[in-house]
Order: C-alpha cells, then structure tokens, then sequence
C-alpha cells in the first residue's frame, strides 16, 4: 500500500521501509496514554500512514520527514491539527514544541541511537516515546547484566528511562521487506530527575567504563581516576570486575563517589570524561 499508493521509488539509503498497510500503526496508537487533542510527535511521516491513525484518534501531530518528495502526497493532511515539517529531526528545532508530548516512529537502525539520544536528553519532556527499531537493538536496550548484549547502550538509556518492549513485527509488514524483523518499544522518563546523576558525565563515564569490553573495568578507570581498585572497593564491588557485570544501581554508585573523588583531586589533570556524553 505504501509504495503503491504514492508511486514514489523508496530510497533505501535513507532506510526507507514503510508499513503495508495501517494494522500496526493503529496497535501502536493504542498504547499512546494522553488524552484527545494532545501533542505527539512523529519522526518520520512517510506516505503518512500512521500520521492519518493519529488524526483520527484526535491527537495533535507534529511531523518530521526529511524526504520532500512526500510534500504533495501528504499535503493534504496538514492543518490545524496537523503540521509537517520536511527537514531533518536530529537538526530540527524542538524549542517551540510543548512539554508532555508523545514520540512515535519507525526508525532505520542507522540511526537509532542518535533519534533515541534527542528524544531523551534534547527534546521537550515526552510522557512515553512508542518506537519501531530491529529487534536486536531492542534486545541491547532491554538486556540484562551479564549478557553480551549488555552495555553502553543499555546503561545510558536504562538509568533515566524505563523500557518496554510492547510487540513483534514482522519484516513481511514491510514494503520492501528488510533483512530483520522488528520490535516496537516503549520509553518512559524517570520522574525522580533529582536523585539521578549528572547526565553528559556519566553518560561519558560509561562509555569509559566500556571502552574496553573484555578488560577489567579497573584498566578502563585509570585514564580518569589515580587509584580505580580502591573505588571499586568502596562500593563493595570486586577489582576483578568487568563492566558487563555490574547493575544499573551500581554504576549510579560507582559514578557517584567518582565524582566526589574528582572533585577532590583524586584523578590525571587532563580528563577526557568531560567531553559529552553518547549512547
């Protein structure tokens, strides 16, 4: 239905692979919780598939597509509740978008972790981001500590936000079909924004933390902190510890009583924590 119905050749560089038709954007509406006339943002509008579902449930849309050619097919949806903007989201400004709104998309894996960092560190506050991504990044988003899908990732995102993974979808829901199936999550900010860490630095101590997967987490911490077993120790962690072992709770902790000794002078003078941080 997609490719069909606007006649438009899909560019595969841009990750083009659009829904068949509206079955899943309607269940993907479903689980968007705010009430009729609210804002929600979509990235991505396409031949307008679920934007249309959107309408019709009565929330207000804002929509990003970077490729023009869907200026005509879709200017007919555009209106009061309705405002498409053809440029690019990671470059677009937010600053007029209110608080409190909602996220969907379908978005290609090459630039997932860009749209999922906007969304949660740059955007207006969302009440719940509802995303189309491969599974194998939801796998990553969701794992567990211990796995190897655990990391990065997976900590960044999972200490200032909850995910869910909400359904499957198929690759054959696809026009064209890609080369993997997909998993609609959910994200939900954390509410207690006071009790969590500074996000640029410890989003930069993770990635330091991991830079370095199958090496002890000690050998990683010495670019940024003289003596890394007596932190460890400190918070009852063992000096032979990997990265990929430790909870979410414990890197809070761990990052915690970091900084404490980073303002105390404990650590090399020039630190490269301070550059800021990424998924």
């Amino acid at each position: 239905m997609a490719k069909d119905s606007v006649n438009i050749r899909l560019n595969t560089a841009l990750g083009q692979n659009f829904l068949k038709n509206d079955r899943i954007a309607r269940k993907m509406a479903e689980f968007i919780d705010l009430p009729v006339g609210s804002t929600v943002i979509e990235i991505g509008v396409g031949s307008g598939i679920l934007t249309r579902v959107l309408l019709e449930r009565g929330f207000a849309v804002v929509g990003f597509e970077l490729d023009r050619r869907f200026v005509e097919v879709n200017h007919k949806l555009e209106g009061p509740a309705c405002k498409l903007i053809y440029e690019d989201f990671l470059k677009a400004d937010l600053g007029s978008i209110p608080d409190y709104v909602a996220y969907v998309a379908n978005i290609p894996y090459y630039i997932t972790s860009p749209i999922i960092e906007r969304i949660m560190f740059e955007g207006p506050r969302f009440s719940s981001a509802l995303l189309m991504v491969q599974k194998e990044y939801a796998e990553r988003l969701t794992a567990s500590a211990g796995t190897k899908e655990y990391g990065v990732l997976t900590v960044n995102v999972n200490t200032f936000a909850t995910v869910r993974e909400l359904f499957q979808v198929s690759r054959s829901e696809f026009i064209p079909h890609p080369e993997v199936d997909s998993t609609v999550i959910e994200l939900r900010l954390l509410e207690r924004l006071e009790e969590l860490p500074d996000r640029d630095g410890y989003r930069a101590f993770i990635r330091h933390c991991f830079s370095q997967r199958r090496k002890k987490l000690t050998n990683n911490l010495k670019s940024l902190i003289d003596s890394p077993d007596e932190l460890l120790l400190s918070c009852g962690i063992d000096t032979s510890v990997r990265a990929e072992e430790l909870s979410i709770n414990q890197f809070k902790k761990l990052y915690s009583l970091y900084t404490l000794q980073r303002e105390a002078g404990h650590g090399p003078e020039n630190r490269s924590d301070r550059e800021p941080g990424s998924l």
